[in-house]
């Protein structure tokens, strides 16, 4: 994960809850993506953190998708995707 993707100028969205919910869909059609790359099941397609970054709305400015683990790929909170985020947050 390369934190240095993020500016002072962009506008940060990050998805987070657990697996399954569709975070990497919504980030791949907000972005309009054709659903490549995605999961289709429970099973984890996001292993660490993704940032997407794209210029939308008009005037135009940079947006960007932060795309997370699952919260739950143990079927309870894992911690460890916590910290992960909560590190991010901390540098970005």
């Amino acid at each position: 994960m390369d934190t240095n993707q993020i500016t002072r100028d962009d506008e940060i969205i990050i998805v987070i809850g657990p697996t399954g919910a569709g975070k990497s869909t919504f980030i791949n059609h907000a972005l309009g993506g054709d659903g490549r790359g995605i999961g289709h099941d429970l099973f984890p397609c996001t292993q660490e953190i993704i940032i997407y970054k794209k210029r939308l709305g008009n005037p135009p400015r940079s947006i960007a998708f932060v795309d997370t683990p699952g919260l739950d790929k143990t079927g309870s909170i894992d911690w460890s995707v916590v910290t992960q985020i909560s590190d991010f947050l901390k540098r970005s």
